[in-house]
């Protein structure tokens, strides 16, 4: 049950939020909400599991949701830029992430990283089938690029990556792993420099230092003391 319900979590409602969520908001919309799951995880953790939230972890956190704002802001932007039907969805998109987040837990003590994320991904697609058929009018043929990106989609932005943090997750937990959501924006950004030839300002470069001091800070572990011989 767990696999089934953290694959409908995870998979299914996640992209039916996100799909709509960047369709319907600005993409800067949608980075800088993206950053709010680190937050809500900390409360989740802190709710269900009795995680005690240390200073230096809370102080972590801040700064890389606020170097996300750094590196999503645009000079001159509009702040109604995003529709807020688009800014909710992307929310959704957060809240089951993190429900994701909690119910793949503790299912390494039973599973391995690469049965888990198979498991969840099997009960992901299955339930995303309903939903798809009830799009079947707005189904067009896929092209061979547009079947190469899907298959690129599948291997690497889904299969590998979900099974990347769900072994990361069992080895460090929610709260350790969360701040490294924070980290898609600075790559997205450094893709669309070195791709694309997008510009980039300073207050992008600022603010991925700012997040990567965030995720360094949450994800440091202080060593052990060891006596002093004498």
């Amino acid at each position: 049950m767990p696999l089934a319900v953290s694959g409908l979590f995870g998979v299914t409602v996640y992209f039916f939020f996100e799909s709509r969520g960047i369709r319907l908001t600005s993409a800067s919309h949608a980075s800088l909400i993206i950053a709010v799951i680190p937050v809500i995880t900390l409360i989740a953790e802190a709710i269900f599991f009795r995680s005690r939230i240390t200073l230096r972890t809370g102080v972590g956190i801040a700064l890389s949701v606020l170097g996300v704002g750094a590196v999503v802001y645009r000079p001159g932007q509009s702040a109604g830029s995003g529709s807020l039907l688009g800014d909710l969805a992307m929310f959704g998109a957060c809240l089951s992430w993190v429900i994701y987040i909690i119910l793949s837990k503790n299912l390494h003590k039973r599973l391995s990283e690469l049965a888990i994320t198979a498991y969840q991904s099997v009960f992901g697609t299955a339930f995303l089938i309903p939903l798809a058929l009830m799009e079947m009018r707005q189904w067009v043929p896929i092209s061979l690029v547009a079947g190469l990106n899907l298959v690129y989609l599948a291997l690497f932005c889904s299969a590998l990556s979900n099974f990347l943090y769900v072994y990361a997750l069992s080895a460090l937990g929610p709260i350790a792993v969360s701040p490294y959501v924070n980290l898609i924006p600075v790559v997205g950004v450094i893709g669309g420099v070195v791709l694309l030839g997008e510009s980039i300002a300073w207050t992008q470069v600022i603010g991925g230092l700012v997040i990567l001091g965030g995720v360094l800070l949450v994800s440091w572990q202080r060593p052990s003391a060891t006596p002093i011989e004498g």
